[in-house]
């Protein structure tokens, strides 16, 4: 059975601590919405307000905004995973946000960021929130683009590790996590339920048997889907445990991104042929290569279940990523999956799956 989640911790960690920036803070949480809640408290964000967010996105965390007192609004995503910066002025203008959440989906850096012309019509109270949960950050290479710009990362979907870590200016950050008391059931359970679910992940790795591999994979997905309707649900944010703020600093940066980097050079390779009427691929730069959480390929709506059903099949099991995000009632998205824990062997495994269902379907 092949992980599709990061396991084997001591392969992402390097000898090395890395360095932050001086004129960078970094603040360590149990989870993205944990961060979320304590910069919305320390920067007196009123309840009612509007927080704007992209239409893939994850359906559990806006229902958590909602039940802490915020109201969501949308911007479009298009079928590329793309918004036009002109349409999202628009929007901001019409809503009036107090939040705006700027996502690097599957990894790949959002042009947004990159076209300076709409932020300098916006106002300049406005939080701006870049999600990069699909992302291993490096902060030397981090940038920010206004006043309250917040860097949040989610370490449990990258690395093999529990926690987010907060970056920004330190004129921004003028405040420290919650006490480590603060929350303390609500973030022991939640990093209970992610060891289990490691646990069970890695034993995948160590028997052979099929019928017993399946197994702990659906109890690992099992405690995966417990732990993170349960992120989010305390009314007071969470600091992060102290050793995983410890590790997080030891990640092998350099290392994961040329891994990554490699292995979706070959999935490229390997998937060229696939029919693009059925298999549409995520258009990403070069620079984006090592920063993906994972292969993806879209797939149409009408047939997504009848693919993802081989696939299961076939020994691999994936699901529909944001599957409850507005964008996913149009079409549907599978990760495949990338890390130090995957070998070559396994990548060509994956390939094999994926071609074909591309030649039944050709």
């Amino acid at each position: 059975m092949i992980s599709t989640k990061p396991i084997y911790l001591y392969k992402y960690l390097g000898l090395k601590r890395n360095k932050i920036p001086e004129v960078i803070r970094r603040l360590f949480y149990l989870s993205w919405e944990d961060a979320l809640w304590d910069i919305l408290d320390k920067k007196n964000v009123k309840k009612e307000s509007v927080v704007l967010v992209p239409e893939f996105f994850c359906g559990d965390v806006e229902e958590n905004i909602r039940n802490h007192g915020y109201k969501i609004k949308y911007y479009p995503v298009t079928k590329k995973l793309t918004t036009n910066s002109k349409q999202l002025l628009i929007i901001i203008k019409k809503v009036k946000p107090s939040v705006l959440i700027i996502f690097h989906s599957v990894g790949i850096k959002n042009k947004l960021l990159d076209i300076s012309d709409w932020l300098k019509k916006i106002d300049k109270n406005l939080i701006l929130i870049e999600d990069c949960v699909h992302r291993v950050i490096d902060p030397n290479r981090l940038k920010f683009l206004k006043r309250n710009h917040f860097i949040i990362d989610s370490l449990r979907k990258v690395v093999p590790l529990q926690g987010s870590v907060v970056y920004a200016q330190k004129n921004d950050i003028n405040f420290f996590e919650p006490p480590m008391l603060q929350s303390f059931i609500y973030a022991t359970s939640v990093t209970l339920l992610w060891l289990v679910m490691n646990i069970f992940w890695s034993l995948t790795q160590i028997f052979n048997q099929v019928k017993l591999s399946i197994c702990l994979s659906n109890c690992s997905n099992y405690f995966m889907k417990v732990g993170y309707n349960l992120i989010g649900d305390s009314k007071k944010p969470a600091r992060g445990f102290f050793l995983f703020n410890f590790l997080q600093q030891y990640l092998d940066i350099r290392k994961i991104k040329l891994v990554k980097r490699k292995q979706v050079e070959f999935y490229e390779k390997k998937l060229k042929f696939l029919p693009r009427s059925f298999f549409q691929k995520v258009y990403y730069d070069n620079n984006d290569k090592g920063e993906l959480i994972a292969y993806p390929l879209i797939l149409p709506i009408k047939i997504a279940h009848k693919i993802k059903r081989k696939i299961e099949g076939e020994g691999l099991l994936l699901d529909f990523e944001l599957n409850d995000s507005k964008w996913s009632k149009k079409q549907k998205i599978i990760y495949l999956p990338l890390g130090l824990h995957i070998s070559e062997s396994q990548l060509g495994r994956i390939s094999e799956i994926i071609n074909q269902l591309g030649l039944s379907y050709s």
